[in-house]
């Protein structure tokens, strides 16, 4: 029998940030935040951070510009190789510790659609967002309203396909 998953959910979230080749993270893991020290391209440098906890394919969020990465090598302590430039200095970020692990199928969220639109009118409160669900169907939701909940739940939501008010403003919910 399907359920209405949102009467259900344990109530993890996470703001979440549109990659067209990064899987959402999983909910309730251990993080990594700081503030970059040093401009590399492809690395993360932070002369103050232990990264000795971080693997290679952890998720990496540029929180100042809203963009993402993997863990390509762990350098020194201090140093991460990335998969894409993402950071000048100083900029925030986040580290997503699940050492390469992915939602399984039945991890999926709900996700919330938002919108960085301050003022909602008839032509800004619909947006398309296109997410792989945990089924691996890649789906564009065309004109989905603005404050509600996809009905599918997710695994992915692609930056391609997603509107800019979208990308950077949807919330996972576990």
């Amino acid at each position: 029998m399907a359920y209405p998953k949102i009467t259900v959910n344990t109530g993890l979230t996470e703001s979440l940030i549109a990659s067209d080749t990064i899987l959402i993270p999983a909910p309730g893991i251990e993080t990594i935040t700081g503030t970059t020290t040093a401009t590399t391209a492809n690395k993360l440098v932070d002369v103050g951070a232990d990264f000795s906890s971080v693997r290679v394919n952890d998720v990496v969020y540029n929180t100042s510009d809203n963009t993402s990465a993997l863990v390509t090598e762990v350098e020194t302590s201090t140093i991460l190789v990335l998969s894409a430039d993402i950071f000048t200095s100083p900029e925030n970020y986040k580290i997503f510790l699940n050492n390469g692990a992915s939602l399984d199928s039945s991890e999926g969220c709900l996700l919330y659609v938002g919108s960085s639109e301050s003022t909602m009118t008839v032509a800004t409160s619909f947006v398309d967002v296109k997410v792989k669900t945990t089924a691996g169907s890649i789906v564009t939701f065309s004109n989905f309203p603005v404050g509600d909940y996809l009905p599918v739940q997710v695994l992915q939501l692609y930056k391609t396909g997603t509107d800019a008010a979208a990308q950077n403003n949807c919330v996972g919910i576990w």
